[in-house]
């Protein structure tokens, strides 16, 4: 059963679901740390995705996948949670564990602010009953 949780962006709030059977240590270690907050950085030279920074490490990289609209992933390395807005080519598989399903669109539109005035936040959060 996939969990619901809330995306904020600017004037926007947007339901992804955590993919639990792809990816079920990711998600379990997102919802531990919910809510999540960071400032959104574009990444440009991927041309449609946003990323930010979060306090903690996943110890396992599940569901590496080539990232779609959509989609949100962890990229350990640099440990960001990434947010792909829209179609683009990707660098490379990234470990995927959630992804967009409600106002994808006005996701979008607060994405590409970012390119221009990098800063806005993003926070993740749990899903009201």
């Amino acid at each position: 059963m996939s969990q619901e949780i809330i995306v904020l962006i600017g004037d926007e709030e947007c339901t992804a679901e955590l993919l639990t059977e792809q990816a079920p240590r990711t998600c379990e270690i997102i919802e531990q740390a919910l809510p999540i907050s960071g400032m959104a950085t574009h990444a440009k030279l991927v041309d449609r995705e946003v990323f930010f920074p979060v306090p903690f490490f996943v110890d396992e990289q599940e569901n590496p996948t080539v990232s779609q609209k959509g989609d949100i992933a962890f990229w350990n390395a640099r440990q960001t949670i990434c947010i792909f807005y829209d179609d683009m080519t990707p660098l490379g598989a990234t470990p995927t564990f959630g992804r967009i399903t409600g106002n994808l669109e006005g996701f979008q539109r607060e994405a590409v602010k970012v390119w221009e005035k990098p800063g806005m936040i993003i926070t993740l959060k749990r899903k009201e009953a």
